[in-house]
């Protein structure tokens, strides 16, 4: 795994996140309202955010849908800039190691964090993703073979692994989960919603 200091500064306002704010304006409050029309019959649903970044997605969910979240972060600049509201919901850490017990969320999150696993911990980050949620897992990464995983288009330095869509479905599958539907999540591609059998 990518140490969490490589998320800085600069990596938050180059590349692909060269106007991040810009960025997750566009596709918050769509998707936001999408997870939760998923969520529609668990109204005070749990929801953890790995990833979360500034925690703007969080504090979507907590301050218009009304629901309880928390967010796991790697970055300390990301930690600095997160959203005021959701700031003391969100823990340093890791997916490898979350700080979290299994089945501790109705919902868990993932939105452009797996490919920054080598292969061996992608598995082990999936795992932990199925094992965080009681019932869904949102998982956003862009596709080996998509136009949005290209360097030129897209450029991140930091990615490991890109997988197909096919790949993240037999690997969820090991893991406990089946795809129940997927929608697309404005900037940042598709999402696919996976629920444990």
């Amino acid at each position: 795994m990518i140490s969490g200091e490589k998320f800085d500064k600069n990596f938050f306002s180059s590349g692909v996140y060269k106007n991040y704010q810009a960025f997750l304006a566009e596709w918050v409050g769509p998707v936001a309202k999408k997870i939760c029309q998923i969520l529609r019959d668990k109204p005070s649903a749990k929801i953890l955010d790995v990833g979360c970044g500034f925690g703007t997605l969080l504090a979507e969910l907590q301050n218009k849908y009304h629901l309880e979240v928390a967010g796991l972060e790697c970055s300390s600049y990301a930690l600095q800039k997160s959203e005021p509201s959701v700031r003391a919901k969100i823990k340093r850490g890791n997916l490898l190691n979350p700080p979290f017990q299994k089945n501790s969320f109705e919902a868990v999150i993932c939105f452009d964090v797996i490919y920054y696993f080598t292969s061996p911990e992608t598995i082990r980050a999936i795992k932990n993703l199925v094992n965080l949620s009681r019932d869904y897992v949102f998982l956003n990464s862009v596709y080996r073979h998509s136009l949005h995983a290209s360097q030129k288009r897209n450029p991140d330095s930091l990615r490991l692994v890109m997988l197909s869509k096919k790949e993240y479905i037999e690997i969820f599958s090991k893991c406990g989960a089946k795809l129940v539907k997927s929608f697309y999540g404005e900037n940042g591609g598709d999402i696919l919603v996976f629920k444990k059998k």
